[in-house]
């Protein structure tokens, strides 16, 4: 069925019920199911700039599906009636597909997703047991790929997690059949429990009912009274959010229309295509919060609209905004831009809402004119929906509702509000107030005309795009980063937020050890403040220097969070402010550079725009680096497609390209020599990390030659430069010959950029053998090397070198860049050796593209004639490592210990003392081991890096570095 079709079909034929004519949603989308033209039409990552066709599964189809998986589930033994279980996925259309197939079963689902786990691993472990505890020892369907998290677990309190590819393999081998039982479910029943905060072990679980889904549902659709109510609904967050499962998935089930589902990427990178999309499928119902609507306002205002479809039609849009206020000039601009495509006055329905309030159940449905008669800085989010009521109590805990206008705290009731969180009788007495009100959290006040206002929390909670950080977690990532200039334990983060701006903006406060006259250094130091802050927040914060007695700290050498944000919401520190501005500005100024050539002046311009980098502050030039504006992984994506598309290459560049040389200059250089198709001169080295004081730290590539494995890590090393080497022959200059020409070129490349030690240089797997032979290099030559690490790899592996054929560095390579997990990946072993007999390794490569993960595969932006040029180099470095064996000694090394591969030894005792400990006879003074988290393949991957650095550290500190 064409999206198109299901689409129509949902359209100004059947009207919205006023109530519904079952009382859950299991009915609700049996219902559903006998349109067999309404379902969902979810668009897959668009991160090649082109049309994608979106796949489609009617409501039919879902059912029948999920019929059959719950099937499967029974006969398995793995839900039982009332248990819990974790849907934890990536893919919209797994979580809705699984969703269902555990609701059918009887069981209670609990969806989550990758987003809810920290880059760190004591609190991904902590949130784990916390999960554990809560859902009452859960099993969790999820996919191979996602494993890692739960396989890490220790303990007695571990998840049972539990991948469809299995059980939808293993189902086929049990015999007999169980016959799925028609289930009813009561109104008061949980349909699933939803998770309200916390990657750091302290997530709450939020029990909906059918009862309280519909009750919403009512209310929701009474107050919004759409234009079009039959026409389809849109979501682009992911399924572990109230936003998406319950106000848009089953929203639109029990409303009986379709839905479109879309990645956030495909929104965030080009705000544009949410209007593209309202309008090809007439969508009423979908979500955009300030930040988005502003990015959609710049803009439309620009004249930036080459994007916009043609015969743009909004007519039938009823925008839902939330998450954070809303700035009123943004709408009634925004408001006037949308009207010339139809839009329908007043367009924009700030609202309020938790999980706890099945998403949003008071809503402002005059915005802007209510807000612009009334002069309002942000956006009322006007009056509540039947179901639900509201009050503002004073601050005194009297319990007495406050007067209008008066600021007090937000509480509610009603059938809407949820009655208590699931295995946590502390969390919900203290949610609701002794006459059963629920506490919000949030400070609030409503004015003369009952509407409702915002105006705090009572939480220090940092809001950034509508996601929620602890300041506390930002504090400590700026200590354990060892930031070069700045004082440890006089780090202050917070928010703060005007009408100016489109969300709230992190501040920093610090106090510098560096000269205030030094430019560079104060440059330097805000640059890294910048990464790290941008690292967790995806967001670029306000840093302030202040001295000594601005920061007072109290007796027990706190400082006041509070105190020193009221400061400068005060105007305390314009001073400083203005002179950090200054200085960093005057740098800039010196070091910038400005563009010589059109590639330059294009590339410049696309930066800009994606970043919203404006050309008046001169805050950007050719010769700074992209990434250390705070640019994201997405970000750099969206770059390179829009240089390849302005620019229309006919080769285009590829992520290796930015991450090369991220400024304007390397990549317009990059453009040339890609336009030209000729050779570029090899050089072995690429920086990582520029900044820093401390050594610079020399990473050797594994087998696969690339240095994609340590970006994780650099983002996370900013006391010191950081250099990786890239094997020869990327670029159509020819391989190495030789293990001896290598070390050479590699020994070479560090004399050229560090003339003089000590030097700290470390190899992962492959890598730690060339870091090894390196190290002798410069020993012999009378340097000095005070850390040279192996990131687990033995000093024998000769053996290891001869079983690597061509079929198995294929496999290594698509699951080290991410492209399918292990397992997966030696499922094909036998198909790649059958296109290797045949002399069709390309075959082979188009062969395993079909396999693995698309998303990842566009990200990387590789073509599949590089995926065998790649492949190539790999077995050719590692061919001439077959005959390699390990001589003479250096003075110390450190030998980074993971899981190894399960061939080579039974668990990390074993090898250690059967491998790794064989480096002992090529060191001659010191031997040091130290346990890294993961496996040997997976040890820098995001779940694992904050903790391999902080391992990093401390090993480097130790040795005087």
């Amino acid at each position: 069925m064409a999206p198109s079709q299901m689409i129509d079909s949902a359209l100004g034929v059947v009207t919205a019920p006023a109530y519904y004519p079952f009382d859950n949603i299991v009915d609700a989308l049996r219902s559903a199911a006998t349109h067999t033209d309404h379902g969902i039409v979810a668009y897959p990552p668009n991160n090649s700039g082109m049309p994608s066709e979106p796949q489609t599964l009617s409501y039919k189809q879902l059912l029948h599906q999920a019929e059959a998986n719950a099937n499967k589930l029974l006969q398995q033994g793995l839900c039982n009636p009332n248990s819990i279980v974790m849907i934890h996925f990536d893919s919209t259309m797994d979580c809705i597909v699984w969703y269902w197939s555990v609701l059918l079963t009887g069981a209670i689902p609990a969806v989550t997703g990758p987003g809810m786990f920290s880059h760190n691993l004591l609190d991904r472990q902590k949130h784990l047991v916390n999960l554990y505890e809560t859902l009452d020892a859960p099993i969790c369907v999820t996919r191979r790929s996602l494993l890692d998290p739960f396989r890490e677990q220790t303990g007695e309190k571990r998840i049972d997690a539990r991948t469809v590819e299995d059980i939808l393999g293993e189902s086929s081998k049990l015999d007999g059949d169980v016959v799925l039982p028609i289930l009813h479910p009561s109104p008061k029943d949980v349909l699933a429990l939803m998770l309200t905060s916390g990657s750091s072990g302290t997530a709450k679980a939020v029990p909906l009912t059918h009862h309280q889904l519909l009750t919403a549902f009512q209310g929701k659709s009474t107050v919004a009274n759409l234009r079009f109510p039959s026409s389809p609904f849109l979501s682009w967050v992911h399924m572990d959010h109230v936003a998406n499962l319950v106000h848009c998935h089953i929203f639109a089930i029990v409303s009986g229309v379709s839905q479109i589902q879309v990645p956030a990427a495909n929104i965030l990178v080009n705000p544009t295509e949410l209007l593209n999309l309202v309008s090809r499928h007439r969508v009423s119902r979908t979500f955009a919060p300030n930040f988005l609507c502003a990015k959609l306002r710049r803009q439309l205002e620009s004249g930036n609209t080459d994007t916009l479809e043609p015969n743009l039609n909004l007519e039938s849009l009823y925008l839902d905004t939330g998450g954070e206020a809303n700035v009123t000039e943004v709408c009634a601009a925004l408001q006037k831009l949308l009207s010339q495509y139809g839009a329908p006055e007043d367009v924009f329905k700030p609202s309020f809402g938790m999980t706890e309030t099945v998403a949003g159940c008071i809503f402002n449905s005059q915005c802007p004119s209510y807000d612009g008669a009334e002069y309002l800085e942000f956006t009322s989010l006007g009056k509540c929906m039947p179901g639900v009521r509201m009050r503002v109590t004073r601050l005194d805990d009297s319990g007495v509702e406050a007067a209008a206008g008066e600021r007090g705290s937000l509480e509610l009731t009603g059938d809407v509000v949820f009655t208590g969180y699931h295995n946590n009788p502390i969390a919900t007495q203290e949610a609701f107030t002794a006459d059963g009100w629920f506490r919000t959290g949030d400070l609030a006040y409503i004015d003369r005309n009952g509407h409702l206002h915002l105006d705090g929390r009572m939480k220090e909670m940092i809001n950034i795009n509508g996601v929620k950080y602890l300041p506390h977690e930002l504090d400590a990532a700026l200590e354990q980063a060892e930031i070069a200039g700045a004082t440890p334990s006089y780090f202050c983060c917070f928010s703060t937020r005007d009408a100016s701006m489109d969300t709230e903006v992190v501040v920093v406060l610090y106090l510098p050890t560096y000269e205030e006259s030094d430019d560079e250094a104060r440059f330097n130091t805000q640059g890294n403040i910048v990464r790290v802050v941008s690292m967790h927040t995806r967001s670029r914060p306000r840093t302030v220097p202040l001295r000594r007695q601005d920061m007072p700290k109290s007796t027990l050498g706190k400082l006041s969070r509070t105190k020193l944000k009221a400061s400068l919401e005060g105007r305390d520190f314009t001073a400083q402010q203005t002179l950090n501005d200054e200085a960093i500005k005057r740098y800039r100024q010196k070091t910038r550079g400005d563009p010589e050539t059109t590639k330059e002046v294009i590339i410049l311009d696309i930066i800009r725009e994606q970043l919203e980098i404006s050309a008046e502050d001169d805050d950007f030039g050719v010769n700074d680096s992209v990434v250390g504006t705070g640019a994201t992984s997405m970000d750099l994506v969206a770059i390179i497609h829009r240089i390849n598309k302005r620019l229309q290459l006919t080769h285009p560049l590829r992520l290796t390209d930015i991450l090369k040389d991220p400024t304007v200059r390397g990549l317009a250089t990059s453009v040339s020599v890609t336009t030209q198709q000729k050779p570029r001169v090899y050089d072995p080295v690429v920086t990582l990390q520029p900044h820093g004081s401390k050594t610079p730290l020399w990473l050797v590539h594994p087998g696969v030659g690339e240095v994609l494995v340590f970006v994780n890590l650099a983002h996370h090393v900013t006391d010191r430069p950081v250099y990786a080497f890239r094997a020869k022959g990327f670029n159509n200059e020819p391989p190495f010959t030789s293990l001896q020409e290598l070390f050479a070129t590699y020994h070479d490349a560090i004399k050229q950029r560090q003339p003089h030690g000590p030097y700290a240089i470390a190899g992962y797997s492959f890598g730690g053998m060339v870091a090894f032979e390196v190290t002798k290099l410069l020993e012999r030559n009378g340097d000095e090397v005070r850390y040279c690490g192996s990131w687990n790899l033995p000093p024998h592996i000769k053996f290891r070198m001869r079983e690597l054929l061509w079929d198995e560095c294929v496999i290594h390579l698509f699951y080290f860049v991410g492209l399918m997990d292990e397992a997966t990946a030696y499922t094909h072993k036998s198909a790649l050796c059958a296109f290797d007999r045949d002399n069709d390794r390309l075959g082979a490569i188009r062969y395993l593209r079909q396999h693995c993960d698309a998303d990842r595969w566009d990200e990387l932006g590789l073509s599949e004639e590089y995926y065998l040029l790649w492949i190539g180099l790999a077995s050719n470095m590692q061919g001439m490592a077959v005959d390699y064996d390990p001589e003479g000694s250096i003075k110390c090394m450190d030998v980074f210990v993971a899981d190894p591969l399960s061939h080579v030894a039974k668990d990390r005792q074993d090898w250690v003392q059967s491998r790794l400990a064989a480096w002992k006879e090529f060191v001659r003074e010191d031997v040091r081991f130290h346990d890294v988290q993961g496996a040997h393949y997976t040890m820098l991957k995001k779940e694992y890096v904050v903790s391999f650095a902080e391992t990093l550290r401390t090993v480097l500190r130790e040795r005087g570095l």
